[in-house]
C-alpha cells in the first residue's frame, strides 16, 4: 500500500493545465505542511516542491494561510469521500461486523494517507488562531463522528471501556504510530510499514490490543 495524495475539487470552467496546477500546490502544501508545519514552511518552498512559480500560490490560493486552510479541506473532503465510498460499499452488514469495517477502514486510510495525521500533529505546533479555525471547522465534527462509532466498539467489546474521547486519542496513537515514524520502523524492521502484509498484520495488532479481554477470542 502506497501513500496516495489528494485530489482539489475545482470547479468545471476551470481549465486542465490550472486544476493541474492547483493539485500539484495543494500536494506540495500539504507534504511540507505535515513536516514542518505552517511556521516552518514559506510559500516559495511549496512552489519549490511543487516545482511551478510561486507567484502562482498567490493568484490561485491567496495567503499562506489559506493555503493552508485549503490544504486542510482538501485533506478531510479526501477522507469524506474515502469514508462515504467504504460505507457504502458493506452494504447490509450486521453492526459487530460493519462497527469493526469502519475501524479497519480507519487504519487503511492512515496507512495510504500518512500526511492525514501528521498534519494534524504540525497544526498543534504555532498559530493558535489557526488552530482554533481547524478545531472548529474539523476537529470537532470529526470527533464527533469518531467518539459515536467508539462508542458502538465499546458496546461491542472492541474498544475498552472507559472515557471515550480518551480511547479515542489512544486508538490514534496506535494506529498511526508507524505510519508517522515510517523512516524509523523501516530502519529498524528492514519492512516497508505501507506494505500489505504490514498493515495487514497492524490492524490485526490493533484489534488484539484494544479489544476488551472477556471478548477476546
Amino acid at each position: 500500500m502506497k501513500p496516495t495524495t489528494v485530489k482539489s475539487h475545482p470547479k468545471r470552467s476551470e481549465q486542465k493545465r490550472a486544476r493541474e496546477t492547483k493539485c500539484k500546490i495543494l500536494n506540495a502544501a500539504l507534504k511540507e505542511f505535515s513536516a514542518a508545519g505552517f511556521e516552518g514552511v514559506s510559500t516559495r518552498a511549496i512552489a519549490s516542491t511543487a516545482g511551478v512559480n510561486h507567484t502562482l500560490i498567490t493568484h490561485h490560493f491567496g495567503t499562506k494561510e489559506d493555503l493552508w486552510k485549503a490544504a486542510a479541506e482538501a485533506i478531510f473532503d479526501t477522507y469524506t469521500e474515502q469514508s462515504e465510498k467504504y460505507i457504502a460499499s458493506l452494504g447490509d452488514l450486521e453492526q459487530p461486523q460493519r462497527v469493526r469495517e469502519l475501524l479497519k477502514h480507519y487504519i487503511n486510510f492512515s496507512a495510504e494517507f500518512p500526511d492525514f495525521h501528521r498534519f494534524m500533529i504540525q497544526a498543534n505546533r504555532g498559530d493558535s488562531e489557526l488552530l482554533n479555525w481547524f478545531t472548529d471547522q474539523y476537529i470537532k465534527p470529526y470527533s464527533d463522528s469518531e467518539l459515536d462509532l467508539l462508542k458502538q466498539a465499546q458496546k461491542l467489546g472492541l474498544m475498552p471501556r472507559g472515557d471515550s474521547l480518551h480511547v479515542r486519542y489512544l486508538f490514534m496513537g496506535a494506529v498511526t504510530s508507524i505510519f508517522t515514524f515510517a523512516p524509523q520502523f523501516k530502519r529498524l524492521s528492514g519492512t516497508d510499514p505501507f506494505s500489505k502484509d504490514i498493515v495487514e498484520k497492524h490492524i490485526d495488532y490493533i484489534f488484539t490490543i484494544f479489544a476488551e479481554k472477556d471478548h477476546q477470542a
